[in-house]
């Protein structure tokens, strides 16, 4: 009865072994994949998000003179208004260029519909004048 538990015990260990033996033969294949893998993605993850990002801003991102300096400024399509960096002047977003913020204007931070900075009436409109004439 003995040499029968001893005979079972060696199969199982021959058995344990064969699994253990595939296994790591396994390993050193799965290690270098995954190294591999990695390798791999950062090699060509940096280009590929940087050609994204760059789409990205030509769609969404406004570049044009500041009407205060004349220095670039930029900002969100869909923000609608920025600061100057170089002058520091409030401009908001009125076509594709950037004009001088009115203080009558709607404050985007503030949600809007409260008459702005100016807190006045949110019905008054602003107007540019080119030329005024005295009467």
């Amino acid at each position: 009865d003995h040499s029968r538990w001893t005979a079972a015990a060696a199969t199982c260990d021959a058995a344990a072994a064969r699994v253990l033996d595939a296994s790591l033969r396994r390993f050193p294949g799965f290690f270098f994949g995954l190294f591999n893998t990695v390798f791999l993605a950062a090699l060509i993850l940096p280009p590929v998000i940087g050609f994204g990002f760059d789409f990205w801003s030509k769609q969404n991102v406004i570049q044009s003179p500041c009407p205060n300096c004349g220095q670039v400024a930029a900002g969100l399509k869909n923000q609608g208004f920025t600061q100057c960096f170089s002058c520091g002047a409030q401009l908001s977003l009125r076509g594709e260029e950037w004009k001088l913020r009115s203080k009558y204007e709607d404050d985007p931070r503030d949600g809007g519909g409260s008459g702005g900075r100016g807190g006045g009436d949110s019905n008054v409109i602003d107007v540019d004048a080119s030329e005024v004439i005295d009467v």
